[in-house]
């Protein structure tokens, strides 16, 4: 059985507006990446009967830890002399 999944947006003052209610897991994708290439809040998918956010886009939060874990392996992946 396919579910239903609302796309919010997080602003920066941390308030979440719910856009669009999406059916079944296959559109929310295209959904999502559309909804991300118009702003730079955070935007989410979550079914809301379980609470299971099903992707993110624009989270800086996720970056962040993406950049932090990048520049630590380069760090370490230097030649010992």
């Amino acid at each position: 059985m396919e579910q239903d999944y609302d796309i919010f947006e997080r602003f920066p003052d941390a308030s979440v507006r719910c856009l669009i209610r999406v059916h079944g897991t296959g559109h929310v994708p295209k959904v999502l990446e559309g909804r991300g290439k118009q702003t730079t809040n955070e935007c989410f998918a979550m079914n809301i009967r379980t609470r299971e956010i099903l992707a993110r886009v624009n989270d800086k939060v996720a970056r962040r830890t993406e950049l932090i874990k990048h520049l630590t392996h380069q760090g370490s992946a230097r030649p010992v002399r």
